[in-house]
């Protein structure tokens, strides 16, 4: 009887043996794999420069009284010490590297406007590998190919990662790479690697908090053992950073960074529509206050559903969860924009490239304008609110490519439901089909 392949038709004298045809495919993944890898190294070597021969903007000079504090009080104490101008509402993990950066800094490896943008920049290395990992896994080698280019050049990473200067993109890499360790490996060790990823991500930022019920879940049906070290793990990594700081700065660390809600300044989203319509200030009280725990539980039900449903559709979970977190947000930095940017093409190809495009349409134009120069003579960004309508109708274009990613992931929910265990040897079956 003649040997069938994966689509039910008889081989012929003529077919190239399995091993061979499976060789040729995984040559085919190593050369894209290198194209990525190389697109990828230029882009790090411009962050780099960026890094290197611009000061940034006006968070770099927050990071360097951030940086001042942690070396004179701790990473623990300077939750206890009042900033003049500025807010520290950061979770323990950043404190730990300023750290590491005040350290650099005094035995002359760098400066801290430098060394603040190093960790964001090689955070991008690996978040553009995982995407093609994970794409690749789900869509095959051409897409995955194609988002990993995307996201390596992206001018919106480029300008967070490279000159801005914040740890939005350090929280994006230890979340996803949580996603691919779950969908990738069925292994009680990379669960547990998964979890203390996936409590290094919560506290660098708490964005991610919404992705755990989805996370749990997905480690769950794949093997009580893996949850059980996804939650040993991140239990442990919690401990060890939290626990400290919650033991002795409470009511400081609750306040400043359980209890922060973004600046004064709203110019996007759901908050700056409702003063354009003319809200009443109650509403717009609403939105800022209680209405952002609803669109928390939002952003952690919608995933979990679509995992309950699919629990090999996480990454696509990913991309809906932080996209919706920062459709809803009432708050707004432009290094939120790195949010959903990555895991959006895990959601739809087509609508992250139309959001990866329009968002670093609306980077470029305000940044330009905050050092009065073109991205070539940059130096000092000194942000400001805008001051024209071409900002708010870039910004307007923005947040709607967002909804259009998270519309398309919130469509997902309509597919057949699945609700096997991953199975990673069967999914790899499908990479390249």
């Amino acid at each position: 009887m003649p040997r069938t392949d994966a689509g039910g038709e008889g081989g012929s004298a003529g077919a190239t043996p399995e091993p061979a045809r499976r060789g040729k495919r995984l040559s085919l993944v190593g050369w894209m794999r290198l194209l990525v890898i190389g697109v990828l190294a230029g882009a790090t070597v411009l962050k780099f420069l960026f890094a290197a021969n611009t000061f940034g903007t006006n968070d770099v000079r927050y990071w360097i009284m951030f940086t001042e504090a942690v070396r004179d009080y701790g990473p623990i104490g300077v939750y206890g010490h009042e900033f003049k101008w500025a807010l520290y509402n950061h979770p323990p993990l950043t404190s730990y590297l300023l750290q590491v950066i005040s350290w650099l800094e005094f035995h002359g490896v760098g400066d801290v406007p430098f060394l603040i943008r190093v960790p964001a920049t090689l955070a991008d290395v690996v978040t553009t590998l995982v995407v093609f990992e994970l794409v690749r896994r789900r869509r095959g080698i051409a897409e995955a190919t194609a988002a990993g280019v995307l996201v390596a050049c992206s001018p919106v990473l480029i300008v967070i990662s490279g000159f801005h200067g914040n740890t939005d993109p350090v929280f994006v890499m230890f979340t996803l790479l949580s996603v691919y360790l779950l969908v990738a490996h069925r292994s009680l060790v990379t669960g547990a690697l998964a979890g203390a990823s996936f409590a290094a991500a919560v506290s660098v930022k708490l964005v991610p908090v919404v992705l755990l019920p989805a996370l749990l879940l997905v480690a769950v049906r794949s093997g009580w053992r893996r949850a059980l070290g996804f939650l040993a793990a991140s239990g442990a990594v919690m401990a060890l950073l939290w626990g400290p700081v919650v033991l002795t700065h409470w009511s400081d660390f609750s306040e400043n960074v359980l209890g922060y809600n973004g600046i004064a300044i709203r110019e996007w989203g759901l908050v700056r529509f409702a003063e354009w319509f003319e809200l009443s200030p109650a509403a717009i009280d609403f939105l800022v206050g209680p209405g952002r725990f609803i669109g928390l539980l939002l952003c952690a039900g919608l995933p979990l559903l679509l995992v309950w449903r699919r629990p090999t559709d996480l990454g696509a979970a990913a991309g809906l969860s932080l996209g919706l977190f920062l459709l809803v947000s009432p708050a707004f930095g432009f290094q939120y924009l790195v949010w959903p940017l990555a895991a959006a093409y895990l959601v739809n190809f087509w609508l992250a490239t139309v959001y990866n495009a329009i968002a670093s349409w609306f980077v470029l134009l305000v940044y330009d304008r905050w050092n009065n120069a073109y991205p070539w003579n940059w130096d000092v960004g000194t942000a400001i609110s805008f001051q024209s309508s071409r900002p708010y109708v870039l910004a307007v274009l923005t947040w709607q490519a967002l909804a259009a990613v998270v519309v398309a992931g919130m469509l997902l929910l309509r597919r057949p439901r699945r609700g096997d265990p991953i199975d990673p040897a069967e999914e790899s079956r499908t990479v390249l089909s």
